[in-house]
């Protein structure tokens, strides 16, 4: 359905807005709002009144600010409070991160929230008698202002906004009444699309839960479910097919701890993939290897290799290496003794039975801390099928795969096509490239 647009239509002189409708405004920002930069930050003073703070994350993570929220706790002075409490119809927005992409990530405040201070990195803008605030909010989740403050942002580790720039952002302003009915036909769209958003959002979860459980059930049963089961022996894993044979780690590994060198490929090694065949690109590699480290402190690894991160253990952090390269310290690499599928035992030990038991056999005082060190992982007990069977298997759970994900990559699209609409909506309908006037009414009808 093509959307109406305005009669007529005039230069804005900014190339960020391009043309706007002719009895639109083109002003700056500090004509129709106050922006006020808040610099109540985390600390506690005796001497001053306690009060709930908004921090970075309570913005950037959330569209609305509400009651319910949990806030921190915090001080603020009786100026601070009286300035920056947050009030119906205030928009906040981040002022400063370590990338230009995320500054002037907006939240609305839909009432007035007494006791709920603006905190430190964040700045208030609050709509005058020419702006409306509903409408302020969804210019800063427009793509020109995305551009405006990301040229704007000053800093090198990190990077803020000067009240000059945000004072003087470019803002193509129609009368309240239509900044109000832009608002509500924003509100509104945006509401079908964030429905749409969730649908695919719960596919995509409905489908790793089904890929697991079919996963699960391949590798602690088979596939044949008619087979004769007997007891493994193995509390987490219960009973398996009579012609399964039980194995400890240690029957079925060695540890191996040989050095790296500088003509091996580093690995990407990830908790949730296991071991791409892919090596770390340059970029990456800037960013976790230090070049001028000695290549012998990494830890080589061959195909077939069974490697775990000691302290993801309990994450379901193993992968199985495809090519030869090397990989991370923090590592442990197992290498079979045997010929049979370090990418069964993989998938075996991913399973959520399997994890429970090895986050049981790991040693920290917190799941952050908890290590998973080789004298424990050793004495696991596992099942196995013969060789071929796990081939079998392992090939069953790979056509299944490609067709999960599959099915996981066609909503994701959805997902992102649905957020490039609502991106490209809202920048239309606030920069006056569609008349909306009627469309908000008809809706609020």
């Amino acid at each position: 359905m093509k959307l109406p647009e305005y009669p007529r239509y005039k230069d804005s002189g900014f190339e960020w807005l391009g043309k706007v409708p002719e009895h639109w405004e083109v002003t700056r920002l500090k004509r129709i709002a106050t922006v006020m930069p808040s610099n109540v930050d985390k600390k506690a003073y005796e001497h001053e009144a306690l009060v709930r703070l908004c921090n970075y994350t309570d913005v950037y993570y959330n569209d609305l600010i509400t009651d319910e929220m949990n806030f921190m706790e915090a001080t603020a002075s009786p100026e601070q409070i009286a300035r920056f409490s947050l009030r119906e119809a205030d928009t906040i927005i981040t002022k400063d991160s370590e990338t230009p992409d995320d500054i002037a990530r907006s939240a609305y405040v839909t009432r007035d929230l007494p006791g709920i201070v603006c905190g430190y990195h964040l700045a208030i803008i609050r709509p005058s008698r020419k702006g409306v605030g509903a409408f302020l909010k969804w210019v800063f989740d427009a793509r020109f202002t995305r551009s405006v403050v990301e040229v704007g942002a000053n800093g090198l580790t990190r990077y803020g906004l000067s009240q000059h720039t945000l004072d003087n952002i470019p803002v193509a302003c129609p009368s309240r009444e239509e900044q109000t009915d832009i608002a509500r036909f924003i509100t509104n769209a945006n509401a079908q699309i964030d429905s749409l958003i969730s649908r695919q959002k719960r596919l995509i979860s409905l489908l790793n839960e089904k890929r697991q459980t079919v996963i699960t059930r391949a590798v602690t049963v088979g596939l044949n479910t008619g087979k004769r089961m007997k007891p493994s022996g193995i509390h987490w894993l219960g009973d398996v097919p009579t012609h399964w044979n039980v194995h400890r780690i240690a029957m079925l590994y060695k540890e191996i701890n040989e050095p790296g060198n500088d003509e091996l490929p580093f690995l990407r090694v990830s908790i949730h993939d296991g071991v791409s065949d892919r090596q770390l690109g340059d970029e990456e590699l800037g960013r976790k290897v230090n070049r001028s480290e000695d290549s012998s402190k990494y830890k080589r690894v061959a195909p077939g290799d069974l490697v775990y991160n000691m302290m993801r253990a309990w994450q379901g952090g193993f992968g199985t290496v495809m090519v030869p390269g090397q990989i991370s310290p923090a590592y442990v690499v197992a290498r079979p003794k045997s010929n049979f599928s370090s990418r069964f035992i993989e998938l075996l030990l991913r399973t959520p039975q399997a994890i429970e038991e090895i986050r049981c056999r790991s040693y920290g005082v917190a799941d952050f801390r908890l290590r998973l060190y080789w004298d424990n992982f050793k004495n696991i007990r596992v099942a196995l099928p013969p060789e071929s069977e796990q081939a079998e298997i392992l090939a069953h759970i790979e056509r299944l795969e490609r067709k999960f994900n599959d099915l996981i990559e066609k909503a994701t699209i959805s997902i992102a096509t649905l957020q490039e609409r609502r991106s490209a909506l809202i920048s239309a309908a606030v920069t006056g490239k569609i008349d909306v006037r009627s469309l908000a009414t008809s809706e609020a009808a």
